[in-house]
């Protein structure tokens, strides 16, 4: 059994991103996968300020968390980054969680579920598939399930179609799962 990292997107108070978290674990569960979430809100890694990258190999984590959070991501078979598009790309969060880690998002498969107005979190997934893919080496999903205010979601984040939200978490996750 697979063992998925859900990995929230947003430190905000009643985020879209605490009523999608749920939909995605459901749908990792349905499809037999175990669930591991980090919650950056309580992940409280700090700003990247490392004097080295990462992926170094002389680089160690001294920050307690980014050693917990760096952790997560190794034992994981594979993650998830459930992403709000703040300003057409990734939350700062989310890709301060990124930066934090190295070789182990080498060859680490990743799925994509969005959200936003104009493009369904479509622009956040471009940033996080560039930093991933481009540069980190990990194996990002084709399929992206892209969530859309006033369509699929409501304004305050709640589904407005609930078939279509499913079918696309359900899609993201069957391909992810397919490339573990």
């Amino acid at each position: 059994m697979s063992n998925i990292l859900v990995v929230t997107g947003s430190v905000r108070p009643n985020s879209t991103n605490e009523k999608i978290v749920p939909l995605v674990v459901g749908e990792v569960e349905t499809q037999g996968a175990t669930i591991t979430i980090a919650d950056l809100k309580e992940l409280t890694m700090p700003f990247f300020d490392s004097p080295s990258s990462p992926s170094a190999p002389d680089f160690e984590a001294t920050d307690e968390t980014v050693k917990v959070w760096t952790q997560l991501v190794a034992n994981a078979d594979g993650v998830i980054l459930v992403t709000p598009e703040y300003n057409h790309t990734l939350s700062p969060v989310q890709m301060n969680a990124i930066v934090w880690v190295g070789k182990e998002w080498n060859g680490k498969p990743v799925g994509l579920v969005g959200y936003g107005w104009g493009t369904g979190g479509g622009q956040a997934h471009d940033a996080a598939r560039e930093a991933l893919s481009a540069v980190l080496q990990a194996k990002v999903a084709d399929v992206q399930a892209n969530l859309f205010f006033g369509k699929d979601l409501n304004a305050d984040g709640s589904v407005a179609d609930e078939a279509a939200v499913k079918t696309k978490i359900a899609a993201s996750v069957t391909d992810l799962l397919a490339n573990i």
